[in-house]
């Protein structure tokens, strides 16, 4: 695989970037990465006819939209020199048949970024907007992509499940 570990700097021609695909079995894969410790095991969606509870192409690209957002966003607050106390983001693909072919339409990116202090209000909504015009990912697709963010504060108590430790944990109402 390339060895994409040098350092890159912006003025840069090309960043490689590899994964390997091995088929499993009917219609399963495992993704690998030399530069990646953990695997993806991918499959057929069910709206396609495959199995339930497996990780699909599709969901991967959403992952890369929401996932891509998240550490562009990251980069600016270290250059805006602001903290967040927490990040998430909900992210929905419409998926629809378009000159005969399925493709996604509309990606809506829902950020909510929550700060611990109201002083650092606008250079959360800066790094939001920056992070909207340089985002890799999505500045990639041909797709509608349609961003819903928001600025909270930290004790806002609207979100139904949180992080500890790694793991999905559901509020309590």
């Amino acid at each position: 695989m390339a060895d994409i570990n040098r350092i890159h700097r912006k003025g840069d021609i090309k960043t490689l970037f590899e994964i390997r695909l091995d088929w499993l079995q009917d219609d399963r894969g495992i993704l690998t990465s030399n530069e990646v410790k953990d695997t993806i095991r991918v499959a057929l969606p069910p709206a396609f006819g495959g199995e339930k509870d497996q990780w699909s192409p599709e969901h991967l690209l959403l992952g890369a939209v929401s996932s891509c957002y998240m550490t562009t966003y990251l980069v600016f607050t270290r250059k805006l020199d602001f903290a967040i106390s927490h990040f998430e983001c909900h992210t929905i693909g419409t998926i629809e048949m378009v000159n005969g072919k399925y493709e996604f339409t509309t990606i809506n990116v829902y950020p909510s970024i929550y700060i611990a202090d109201e002083l650092f209000r606008e250079k959360a909504i800066t790094a939001m907007q920056k992070t909207q015009k340089y985002c890799l990912v999505s500045n990639s697709l041909k797709t509608n992509i349609i961003y819903h963010g928001q600025v909270l504060n930290e004790n806002y108590t609207g979100h139904d499940k949180r992080i500890e430790n790694g793991a999905m944990i559901e509020n309590k109402s």
